[in-house]
């Protein structure tokens, strides 16, 4: 009896104390999915930092912008489709009303889709910069991550904080989990060991973060593909994007920067 009861005793052990542990490591990590991004853009405050300092004229636009009853904000819903090492990113199309300001300030790669294959460390981005589109094949940005101790849940995940500068001045802030072990984000922002749910770049007014993320109808990866340009797309690097914009709007000041690092992102 006295042998049959460390029998039972032992079986119960294992069971409570290792089969919910595997169990948790098998559900722990999500392999595939949708993330739902909600992009948000503080038009009046770019205007502020880029046009009211400039001239009598546009502070005055400014001042207008300020009092109309037009939002201060722009919001934008984007999809990123994950299997593996291979992420798409694309815009969610809306019915939200048409603003002009909005549209001027959006039209520098505001609604970009993004191909990443973290495998080889290439990714192609189809770009509409007002009046022309690229088609923009390279490596990865090579981005410095600086990881801290700083944490916060994002569409149910527990995700750490990143520091990073890119482009020489421009500073982000992402969050990320390592519940999705893929290494990318929205636009072209990746290297961190997890999927990035959050990102943010203050000084520049822009916030990108995830509100949903969802297994079901699963992603394959044969459904993962770069995006196709148009009939007059121009397939570019992503330093040549970067002299031919600088060579045309180099001179335009703050505006000019501001559509040249909105196209770079």
């Amino acid at each position: 009896m006295k042998t049959i009861f460390l029998y039972i005793s032992m079986a119960l052990a294992l069971t409570v104390f290792i089969k919910p542990e595997a169990h948790s490591q098998n559900a722990l990590f999500l392999n595939q999915g949708n993330i739902t991004f909600e992009k948000t853009t503080n038009v009046l405050a770019i205007m502020k930092d880029n046009m009211g300092d400039d001239n009598v004229w546009g502070a005055k636009m400014v001042e207008a912008y300020e009092k109309s009853n037009n939002p201060h904000s722009a919001t934008q819903q984007f999809n990123l489709a994950f299997n593996g090492n291979k992420t798409l990113y694309t815009p969610i199309e809306t019915d939200a009303p048409k603003n002009p300001m909005m549209d001027f300030m959006l039209s520098a790669g505001g609604n970009n889709q993004v191909y990443t294959n973290l495998d080889s460390s290439t990714s192609v981005a189809f770009k509409n910069i007002y009046d022309e589109s690229f088609l923009v094949t390279d490596t990865l940005r090579n981005i410095r991550w600086k990881i801290t101790d700083e944490t916060r849940t994002i569409a149910g995940f527990q995700c750490r904080r990143a520091n990073a500068i890119v482009m020489d001045s421009i500073y982000v802030v992402a969050f990320y989990t390592d519940l999705i072990p893929s290494s990318g984000g929205p636009e072209s922002f990746t290297g961190l060991p997890g999927m990035i749910l959050g990102l943010a770049l203050p000084h520049k007014h822009m916030t990108w973060f995830a509100t949903k993320v969802s297994v079901s109808p699963p992603v394959s990866s044969a459904s993962l593909v770069p995006p196709a340009g148009k009939r007059k797309t121009q397939v570019i690097t992503r330093k040549a994007l970067y002299e031919k914009m600088q060579g045309r709007l180099g001179d335009w000041g703050k505006n000019g920067q501001l559509i040249i690092q909105n196209g770079m992102l």
